[in-house]
Formats: structure tokens, C-alpha cells, sequence
């Protein structure tokens, strides 16, 4: 069975005066037990937590979604706590391998295809592993 859950606004406010939000679903469909949070500041912190809640139900039952890679790569990059230009530039690199992945469901990946794969790109166009330097000089760059 593939739960939604329900958000809704509570009556009560919060002690900075604020609307309050719950959410609420039940474990196993009409008639089963129903389980209720209550609490949250906002309308979408309730619902990342019914959707959290709602996964760990789905992965309980053996009947979690078929996480895609295009999904990943988007729940990943929509987390990344960094500066715009580091998450467009991470947008940027896995752009290739999703536009030819994006669809597959992860346990469909063949870890061995991804580097088959990606020797058929041109030379220039393959990101390399990052290098380490020993030392780390403003006059000269790591790897030269």
C-alpha cells in the first residue's frame, strides 16, 4: 500500500505566537493505527518529515520507491550546503552521467558500467579523480 499521509494546521500556535503544523498517516491503510506529529513551524517542515516517516514506513514493508539517479542527484544537490556556483558546478559535472543514467533505478546500476561508459567520452570531456599535493605552493599550481 503507498501512503500519502495528511498535513494539516493546528489550532494552537507555537510560544513565539506562530500557526503551528502536523502531520498524520496511517501504518497499514483504513482501519490500522494512525499515527500523528504535531509541532512543526512550518507547513514544509511537516511535510519533510511525513515524508521522511512515510520512507522509513515504505522501507519497513520492503515497498520503498525506486530511487532514480536523475532523484539522487537532485536530493543531494537540493541538501549541499554550499556557495551557488559549487552546486552548479557539481550540477554541471554529473549533468553527463545523469543525461545517460538518469532514468535507471540505482539497483539497476552495474557498478562496471559507469567506467565503460565513461571511457567513450572524449579525453577533455571525462572529469579526472582529484589530485593530492604534498605541498601547496601561491606560485605554483598542484600537479605541475
Amino acid at each position: 500500500m503507498w501512503q500519502q499521509g495528511q498535513l494539516f494546521r493546528l489550532s494552537t500556535r507555537g510560544p513565539d505566537g506562530n500557526q503551528l503544523w502536523a502531520y498524520r498517516y496511517r501504518v497499514d491503510g483504513r482501519g490500522s493505527k494512525r499515527v500523528q506529529r504535531e509541532g512543526f513551524a512550518t507547513e514544509d517542515d511537516a511535510q519533510q518529515a511525513l515524508d521522511r516517516a512515510l520512507e522509513r514506513l515504505r522501507r519497513r514493508h520492503g515497498t520503498q520507491r525506486a530511487l532514480t539517479l536523475a532523484r539522487l542527484v537532485d536530493e543531494y544537490l537540493a541538501q549541499h550546503d554550499a556557495e551557488p556556483e559549487t552546486t552548479a558546478k557539481l550540477r554541471w559535472l554529473l549533468s553527463k552521467s545523469v543525461g545517460r543514467f538518469g532514468n535507471r533505478r540505482l539497483n539497476d546500476l552495474d557498478p562496471r558500467e559507469i567506467p565503460a561508459w565513461r571511457m567513450t567520452l572524449p579525453e577533455g570531456h571525462r572529469s579526472r579523480p582529484p589530485r593530492r599535493c604534498a605541498r601547496s605552493w601561491p606560485e605554483r599550481r598542484c600537479g605541475s
